[in-house]
């Protein structure tokens, strides 16, 4: 197992990966005098393709020492980029750019799309023999969402990427979002909630789709990211306006390695075998779950999807332009 393995399963918040090369030797002799870039993470699918090209030395062979730094939320990881202990930043599009449209102070740029919906990427699901039969039967019922990453939390207006698609998804279907009763809970919490009926349903994304599906039989009510939310963008790389004005070369070196990491993660096994190293996460689960898309192009207008979204279900107050936030 590699050094970056080995960190992604122990790291607690604040934990360092460098960067390395096909050895230590080679990643020492790359590293004199290359740009630093620390990326500030939460571990999850979305960044299988940055362990990649960490690990597989596609960064150092640009110039690029990069540093992948994994914290416990995003919460924690945006204020990594915004104190300046980190260069660039990982996650959720509703959380990072509802700091944009929030928190003025540090203007967000986007370097490089993450991650992108499949179906049966992230469903709402019930028990076998739920009385809730269609998306119309959650009305006035509980449902167990992920917790807010930093958007605050309101029963009005969704809180993270999971509610902005549920409830995007739901209007389409004739049902107000404003008669559930949102309950946010950790991911791993959501399946005891719903085996023990303290929820009717629960936003669940992988891998705590196929671990509800295999203890508790769990069944998909609808898919989340369906309809208007199909294919939606999930997560992007972002920095600052400030450090991208001063590192124009090395953002573009960084975002055609991560690229060249993205095509690679196509290949059967290379996503997979960083995804055994996630917590929580089984070598059985990682041959098993569904996996996303990792786009090696920044599509504007599907990022702007999002912010329209957003507007929309009333999580940000002011629309937000995507093209004017692009790194160039």
């Amino acid at each position: 197992m590699t050094l970056v393995s080995v960190s992604l399963v122990l790291c607690a918040a604040g934990c360092h990966v460098p960067g390395m090369g096909a050895s230590q030797g080679q990643a020492g002799s790359q590293s004199q005098g290359s740009q630093q870039i620390t990326v500030a993470v939460v571990p999850g699918f979305e960044n299988a393709p940055l362990q990649v090209g960490v690990k597989d030395g596609l960064f150092a062979r640009r110039g690029l020492d990069v540093t992948v730094q994994t914290y416990q939320s995003l919460q924690q990881a945006y204020g990594a980029l915004a104190s300046g202990q980190a260069e660039v930043v990982s996650g959720d599009y509703s959380g990072l750019l509802y700091m944009q449209a929030h928190a003025p102070r540090t203007q967000l740029r986007l370097v490089a799309d993450g991650y992108d919906a499949t179906p049966g990427l992230m469903e709402v699901l019930t028990l076998p023999g739920s009385a809730v039969q269609t998306p119309q039967d959650l009305q006035d019922k509980a449902v167990a969402t992920p917790p807010r990453e930093l958007a605050p939390f309101s029963a009005d207006a969704p809180y993270n990427i999971e509610t902005l698609a549920t409830e995007s998804t739901l209007q389409g279907d004739g049902v107000s979002p404003s008669s559930i009763v949102w309950k946010p809970m950790a991911p791993g919490s959501m399946i005891t909630a719903l085996r023990d009926h303290a929820v009717s349903a629960i936003v669940a994304t992988e891998p705590y789709i196929l671990q509800a599906e295999t203890q508790l039989g769990a069944v998909e009510l609808l898919d989340a990211c369906s309809g208007v939310t199909a294919g939606l963008p999930l997560s992007g790389y972002f920095t600052t306006a400030r450090f991208a004005s001063g590192h124009v070369a090395a953002l573009q070196g960084f975002q055609a390695a991560l690229d060249q990491a993205k095509a690679s993660a196509a290949q059967p096994g290379t996503v997979e075998s960083v995804l055994r190293t996630l917590p929580e996460m089984s070598s059985r689960e990682a041959s098993l779950v569904t996996i996303g898309q990792y786009p090696t192009f920044l599509s504007v207008g599907q990022v702007q999807r999002v912010a329209d979204l957003m507007y929309g279900t009333g999580m940000v107050t002011t629309s937000l332009s995507v093209k004017s936030l692009v790194f160039r």
